[in-house]
């Protein structure tokens, strides 16, 4: 017979092994519906090797460099310059191709693709297919063997979204600007949506929490506009704060983790770097800033192209707008300057005389190149090969 202290001890073993059974029931219940409600959205594994590669390349994500050919994605399509011809075409090696359909892998439709990049030799992109229904998913450099891999119509609300993606240190951002409506003192109103989302790829289909929205705002009067996202940090602009005549505003530097910021008075944009470290346009010039350090790269009108782990490319388009609006006065050449992140000057190179105002720059590392698509025309494109300057700016026809 037992006594009744070991009936006691018997007793509490029981109901802590009940409790424990519950106790895993009940967790396992939360686990399987959070992995079935996340498994849904999941259409396919994700195997691009996410981790970030050191670049031969500082471009905007549509300018690749690989091997002896340069590869430029736009208007829907992957175009290839080979350095040696006089133009470039799509990159579809298949000479029956007329690249007009979704059968040509080079081809991407822009009624179908709202955002096409490029990340460790693949091409990641939004698929649009209809009634609010968006895809992330990604391809072989070529364009070949496309897959969806996650449904992502639940985080992209409202009306006619203007997607962008960000691939930073292994992780896909996706921000959007879109029209929606809020409620107000018991009224609907029409508002501008920023979204910013984050992806950690690598945990797609793993049952572990693969996303999380960043930062969500509505404003009634004003679209605010994602400048720059790094690893820890994004900007974004503040344009209730912009006087009346004046051109700058406020922006506002975010943690990603827990929202604290930094205001940044009287700017027209941030570019964020490592270490804490940003770029910003500001009405006494373009201005490098490092904690209490603050270094003057140029005058009022230059601006950031580009950046890198090493250089920032810095731009003369806004100045050059501002001439143009003055008939009396001479617009300058169209400059562009490399800085190292002590703000020393490495480079400069002028643009050709015909370069527009809206043009873009990308710039190759190393042995790098200096380019410039036609924005107006997309019918040609220049190319400065820094270790034969004395050759001066190539250009390169469209041949399609």
């Amino acid at each position: 017979m037992l006594k009744k202290s070991e009936s006691i001890k018997i007793g509490l073993i029981s109901t802590l092994l009940v409790l424990a059974i519950l106790c895993a029931v009940v967790f396992s219940k939360k686990s399987s519906q959070y992995n079935k409600k996340n498994d849904s959205r999941v259409l396919s594994t994700w195997d691009i090797d996410m981790t970030p590669r050191e670049k031969d390349i500082a471009s905007w994500d549509s300018y690749i460099k690989k091997e002896d050919a340069m590869y430029i994605f736009k208007d829907g399509m992957i175009f290839k310059w080979d350095y040696k011809s006089t133009d470039y075409r799509p990159a579809c090696d298949d000479p029956a191709c007329d690249h007009l359909t979704d059968e040509c892998p080079a081809r991407f439709s822009t009624s179908k693709y709202d955002r096409v990049t490029y990340y460790n030799d693949h091409w990641i992109f939004v698929q649009n297919s209809g009634n609010q229904s968006y895809y992330l998913g990604y391809c072989d450099f070529d364009g070949s063997n496309r897959k969806l891999v996650l449904d992502i119509s639940d985080d992209i609300q409202g009306a006619a979204p203007l997607i962008y993606i960000h691939c930073v240190g292994g992780k896909v951002y996706i921000s959007y600007n879109s029209s929606v409506s809020i409620q107000k003192d018991s009224e609907w109103v029409s508002a501008e949506r920023t979204c910013l989302m984050k992806y950690d790829v690598s945990l797609i289909g793993s049952g572990k929490e693969y996303s999380k929205k960043i930062f969500s705002c509505d404003n009634e009067d004003y679209v605010v506009h994602l400048l720059s996202v790094n690893e820890n940090r994004f900007a974004v602009d503040v344009p209730e704060t912009r006087k009346k005549g004046e051109s700058y505003l406020d922006c506002i530097i975010y943690d990603q983790d827990d929202l604290s910021f930094t205001t940044v008075k009287n700017a027209r944009d941030v570019m964020l770097l490592s270490d804490g470290r940003y770029v910003a346009k500001k009405p006494d010039g373009l201005m490098l800033v490092d904690g209490d350090k603050i270094i003057r790269l140029d005058e009022e009108g230059w601006g950031v192209s580009y950046v890198d782990n090493n250089r920032i490319y810095a731009i003369n388009s806004f100045g050059r707008q501002l001439k143009s609006g003055d008939k009396n006065s001479i617009i300058p050449d169209g400059e562009v300057r490399a800085y190292d992140y002590n703000g020393n000057l490495l480079d400069s190179i002028y643009l050709p005389k015909n370069y527009s105002l809206t043009d873009g720059i990308a710039a190759f590392d190393g042995r790098y190149y200096m380019t410039s698509i036609d924005f107006k025309t997309r019918s040609y494109f220049y190319v400065y090969d820094t270790q034969n300057p004395d050759k001066g700016w190539k250009k390169i026809n469209r041949g399609y």
